[in-house]
């Protein structure tokens, strides 16, 4: 296998690595990479723990992405013959990437979508999805959204569904709730994620279906308490928007009611910021030649994500005590038995949890945070699994529909390769 990343960062690092040693199990053969970066250096850095892989890797160094988008004949000596183009930079780069897989013939990956935009709330599409002609043209897959939420939650809600399809009797799907845990307990203040995108993402109107209507309500204004499974304590959860709600309500749109919830300490701290009110916009400075507003000063101020290094350092030395994100969808079913016209109500929890944190620090791993190792682990298996079986594929896809285009032994085998990573696999019937 041949693959091209756009952008390295905590979880391409752990995405390639993951690629590496599943080719090295099943093919018998490391994959071949080509990393496309601004900065070579500071990309290396990344794969400080992992020097075989960049043994078969090269770069590419540009002083922008656009470079290669406008020219991308320009390239065609370094980009021509690989399996796919994954793009694990920023969203924005999610069209010119695909479209360059297209050119030279490629299939496609990317990990999220920008949805923060009045066209995608109204056409409730991805981007992405308008280039799905194409890819079919071309019998190429274009996987979106990946990584461990949306990603492998969306593939264990979608094998889940396809499997009550099977019942033989009438099965409704009233509501599926996805909640997820970002915890960590460090002595110093730590972020598993980038605070800029967070404060963005947070600070937009969450928004849910409910009865089928898109609802919208102030960030943080309700919560409810909720017990993650092997969690030890009860905690708030908050609604958010994320990709999650137009994936699944394009899916499976017969559901009415679909939301998701998120908390964890990082949520609380980033609550408390927003009841203060400092993701506002306002001005707090302005004249003719700058503004300054008050989520600027914050983005600018809130100490940023650390380096591998650093990050394995804090667990070395314990600053960083205890780390688990956690996911779980609670689908609501309504069971009707046409002879007696009894019908029954319960719920399916499914979903993961990543608590083996700091044993990270044995592993090529060391120094992912507990947010970028899962994702990156979701995503490199779904990607690994996908190439494997890339006769089946075609068109732009969404997660929670591999499984019904999957085997039950390849969903089982997906599932077993997510365990073998400390990835813990939950399924209950309430």
């Amino acid at each position: 296998m041949r693959v091209v990343f756009f952008g390295v960062g905590a979880v391409c690092s752990v995405i390639s690595t993951l690629l590496c040693e599943q080719s090295n199990k099943n093919l018998k053969d490391c994959i071949e990479f080509l990393f496309v970066v601004r900065d070579i250096k500071k990309a290396k850095m990344h794969f400080y723990k992992n020097s075989e892989l960049l043994e078969s890797s090269n770069f590419l160094e540009v002083d922008n992405f656009e470079n290669i988008f406008k020219n991308p004949k320009k390239y065609t000596k370094e980009l021509q013959d690989f399996d796919i183009f994954i793009n694990s930079s920023t969203p924005s780069y999610n069209l010119d990437i695909m479209k360059l897989a297209l050119e030279f013939n490629s299939n496609y990956a990317d990990l999220a979508s920008d949805i923060y935009k009045n066209d995608i709330l109204t056409s409730l599409k991805f981007e992405q999805q308008s280039l799905e002609n194409e890819f079919k043209k071309r019998d190429l897959f274009a996987l979106i959204n990946l990584g461990v939420s949306p990603g492998i939650t969306n593939f264990l809600i979608g094998e889940r569904i396809n499997s009550l399809k099977n019942l033989p009797y009438e099965v409704k799907i009233t509501k599926i709730e996805l909640n997820l845990l970002e915890e960590i307990q460090s002595k110093k203040l730590i972020f598993s994620w980038s605070p800029k995108v967070a404060i963005d993402e947070l600070a937009f109107s969450p928004i849910f279906f409910k009865n089928n209507q898109l609802k919208t309500i102030e960030p943080f204004s309700k919560s409810k308490l909720y017990k993650f499974p092997y969690f030890r304590n009860i905690i708030d959860v908050y609604p958010v928007f994320q990709e999650e709600l137009i994936s699944l309500k394009q899916s499976f749109p017969n559901v009415e009611n679909i939301r998701l919830n998120i908390g964890g300490n990082e949520l609380e701290l980033m609550k408390n910021l927003y009841q203060l009110n400092l993701f506002s916009n306002r001005y707090c400075i302005e004249n003719e030649s700058e503004k300054i507003s008050i989520n600027s000063i914050i983005k600018n101020i809130i100490p940023k994500m650390k380096s591998p290094e650093i990050i394995e350092d804090y667990i070395k030395k314990k600053t960083i005590k205890y780390a688990e994100f956690s996911a779980i969808a609670d689908i609501y079913i309504e069971i009707s038995y046409p002879k007696n016209k009894k019908k029954i109500k319960s719920i399916e929890s499914i979903g993961l949890s990543f608590s083996k944190y700091t044993d990270l620090i044995k592993t090529p791993y060391s120094g992912s945070t507990y947010v970028s190792y899962p994702t990156g682990i979701g995503a490199g298996i779904l990607i690994f699994y996908s190439l494997l079986k890339k006769e089946l594929l075609s068109g732009v896809i969404l997660s929670e529909n591999l499984p019904a285009i999957f085997s039950n032994s390849l969903n089982d085998t997906i599932k077993r390769e997510l365990g073998s990573y400390k990835i813990n696999i939950y399924s209950q019937i309430k």
